[in-house]
């Protein structure tokens, strides 16, 4: 029998902080409730902060997810799983108003933080881990529904706020895009100064350090090319970034991030490059080629590819069509992962696990 007056030891506050802090998202929704202490230590910003930090880097990738986009329906499943395990189970993912909705698309991901496009014309901000999901407010403009969007989802680190950023062309100016940008600390949308130029942006972007970036197509067949087109959400300022003139060449171009460096995988006829931003000068010398992924057969010579991580270790993970490749550059080896419970998609992209908030 123990001795009730021998006292329990304690550990202190920082360890608790230090351990708590480095656990997955979903134990520590449970622990909210083990004490008011708890609670408050859990849900304060300082600790989704730091909690968020370690798991953006993550080496092993235990709290990224990639995820699938179907008709109607959205899954994911584990990165860590796909990279280390014979084989890989792909998840339902459900989200409130789901029963009301037909189809709908991710247009941007940041922080584990999904923004939705639904076929009823609203935008969802939504964690697919916490399931916590707000429907953000309408534009206050009239749009041109059958003509051309792009949006992006983005972390000003400035004013401690997420913001949704929307551009769409008008009637009347087809050679300008109209941007709205949504701010979750204010839950209003504001209209800012038109982007001209004619530029044709992929759809959702890319964001790094401060920035959203999408891959853009002139529409002036004298200017024919890509280059990329950058959005400082701090400044509100745009800036166009020219690609090496060897990736303005090719079939298509994909952007991806890589410890906070925006790289860009580019289809050649015989290979796929990944070139990676350096930040540092303008045209070439702003970027180093660090893979070449080669052609070995008609599958991957002739599909949609895209690439989804880079890892330290040379690998690739691939996207190639609806097949998930790895490619493996120290042997120039591929394999083929499986996943189960996958269906049908027609957009893949990635987030990792974490206790951000969309209700701000």
């Amino acid at each position: 029998m123990e001795d009730p007056t021998v006292a329990i030891p304690k550990l202190p506050n920082d360890v608790i902080i230090e351990i708590l802090t480095r656990l997955p998202v979903k134990p520590l929704v449970k622990f909210r409730c083990v004490c008011k202490s708890w609670r408050a230590l859990i849900s304060s910003r300082q600790f989704v902060r730091i909690h968020l930090k370690n798991s953006r880097i993550d080496p092993s990738f235990t709290t990224h997810r990639v995820i699938l986009n179907g008709h109607g329906n959205i899954k994911q499943c584990s990165v860590n799983s796909i990279l280390y395990e014979p084989f890989t189970e792909a998840f339902d993912l459900s989200y409130s108003a789901q029963s009301e909705i037909n189809s709908v698309r991710v247009v941007g991901s940041c922080d584990g933080l999904i923004c939705l496009f639904t076929d009823r014309k609203d935008l969802i901000l939504w964690n697919p881990t916490t399931r916590i999901c707000k429907k953000l407010p309408n534009f206050d403009v009239k749009i041109n529904v059958r003509g051309y969007f792009a949006y992006g989802l983005g972390y000003d680190r400035s004013s401690d706020d997420y913001r949704v950023v929307a551009c769409f062309n008008s009637k009347r100016y087809l050679s300008e895009v109209i941007v709205q940008v949504y701010s979750l600390r204010s839950d209003q949308w504001r209209r800012i100064e038109n982007f001209k130029g004619g530029w044709l942006m992929d759809d959702p972007a890319t964001f790094a350090n401060g920035k959203l970036y999408w891959i853009a197509d002139h529409e002036c067949e004298l200017e024919a090319g890509w280059d990329i087109v950058s959005f400082d959400l701090e400044k509100e300022k745009y800036e166009i970034l020219q690609m090496p003139s060897y990736v303005k060449s090719g079939y298509y171009s994909m952007l991806g991030v890589f410890e906070g460096s925006v790289y860009v995988l580019c289809s050649q006829l015989a290979s796929a490059d990944v070139w990676i931003m350096n930040g540092c000068s303008e045209g070439d010398k702003n970027w180093t080629k660090v893979v070449t992924i080669p052609y070995l057969d008609d599958f991957l010579k002739y599909t949609y590819k895209r690439a989804l991580y880079l890892l330290k270790d040379g690998r690739v993970l691939l996207l190639c069509s609806c097949t998930f490749v790895i490619f493996d550059a120290k042997d120039c080896s591929f394999s083929y992962p499986e996943i189960r419970n996958l269906g049908e998609f027609f957009s893949v992209g990635a987030y990792f696990e974490s206790l951000v908030s969309p209700v701000g």
